[in-house]
């Protein structure tokens, strides 16, 4: 896959970031989600509310791509953990792998690993058990997701290939 293709692609998490986002928080309320595959979701839906995340959201599209790729490997985590009954979409952003494979090079390793531990990092003085845990926490959660996904407008990633060197640089930066 050359780099334009891959960004023709990736443009489409960036314009479908809300829905992807909705399909984690969906996932959580099904009957039969492990409540370690809850704390993935919660990790990767706090990424999104997280004011320095490891590249800034202002940066045009490449600034979400990031929280994109998250949500997509917090939804493959999750899986593993044990999602029986997630929906075909779920499924897909799980199974998304290859982009974000292609997408990270070397440093999807690394990058895992950090998606692994936002469940027990502290995200506006909560961790994912907090958030499971304690009364009235998770609606004050689904408020500020509601908030922070509402606001959102899609850019797009346009067909630069100086965009996917951009968020290499970045990622490389942020989680070696």
């Amino acid at each position: 896959m050359t780099d334009l293709e891959l960004l023709k692609s990736l443009d489409k998490w960036i314009q479908t970031l809300v829905e992807d986002a909705k399909e984690l928080r969906n996932a959580m309320d099904l009957d039969d989600t492990d409540r370690n595959a809850k704390k993935y979701i919660i990790g990767g839906l706090s990424y999104l509310i997280m004011k320095i995340d490891l590249i800034p959201d202002y940066i045009g599209g490449v600034g979400v791509l990031d929280d994109a790729a998250v949500l997509r490997v917090a939804a493959k985590l999750a899986m593993e953990a044990g999602v029986p009954s997630a929906s075909d979409h779920f499924k897909s952003l799980a199974g998304d792998m290859d982009l974000v494979k292609a997408l990270l090079e070397d440093h999807y390793d690394k990058f895992e690993a950090y998606v692994k531990a936002l469940p027990a990092k502290r995200i506006r003085n909560r961790t994912s058990d907090v958030i499971l845990d304690e009364k009235g926490s998770m609606d004050q959660f689904d408020r500020e997701i509601e908030d922070e996904i509402r606001g959102y407008k899609p850019k797009s990633l346009g067909e630069n290939e100086r965009t996917l060197r951009e968020f290499r640089s970045f990622i490389k930066t942020k989680v070696l």
